[in-house]
């Protein structure tokens, strides 16, 4: 009886598991918040980043003033405890007052970001352009390969024989097999 016992209890033994499918999950849940909350500051970087570029170029002169942007440097600063709420508000209505005190060319003036997303639109196009006409030359150059060596090679110092359909070749008359001739005169 002990015999069957142990190769009862050797055949059902449970499969190992891991430390459980719950705490796995926990993981799962976490390791995606954290990607998430990554991908949430660097959008959030890029907008500040693009928000400092544009106050910055609009002070120094280089380019146009954008609203917008110092919007977003104020709702940055108010998230991050730099500034209070009150003198955000404050602020921001002072920046848009003398913006609309300027002349409308000047308000009408390109910012930093618009100017950049031109210069990188352009250089797309060129690129783009390039790589066509790149993928042109490389196509031309497959296709005549390909028709090169699709044709049939000729053979140097044979020419072509021209065929007609309109006569016949004449076949030549057989010499009589009669009495040779054998070198020199018959007497």
């Amino acid at each position: 009886m002990a015999e069957k016992a142990a190769k009862a209890s050797a055949t059902n033994q449970p499969v190992k598991r891991g430390p459980g499918h719950r705490a796995v999950d926990a993981r799962d849940a976490i390791a995606e918040l954290t990607e998430r909350a990554q991908e949430i500051s660097l959008e959030a970087g890029s907008k500040v980043s693009e928000a400092m570029k544009d106050v910055i170029s609009a002070a120094a002169g280089i380019s146009g003033f954008a609203v917008e942007s110092a919007r977003d440097l104020i709702s940055y600063m108010v998230r991050r405890n730099q500034m209070t709420p009150e003198e955000g508000d404050k602020l921001l209505r002072e920046a848009e007052i003398a913006h609309n005190k300027r002349p409308r060319s000047e308000r009408k003036k390109a910012t930093a970001t618009e100017i950049q997303t031109k210069t990188r639109a352009i250089q797309r196009a060129k690129a783009a352009a390039k790589r066509e006409r790149e993928m042109q030359k490389h196509i031309a150059m497959v296709t005549r390969a390909h028709a090169a060596a699709s044709k049939p090679a000729k053979k140097k110092g044979s020419k072509p024989k021209k065929k007609s359909a309109s006569k016949p070749k004449k076949k030549k008359k057989a010499k009589p097999a009669g009495k040779k001739k054998k070198g020199g005169r018959r007497r």
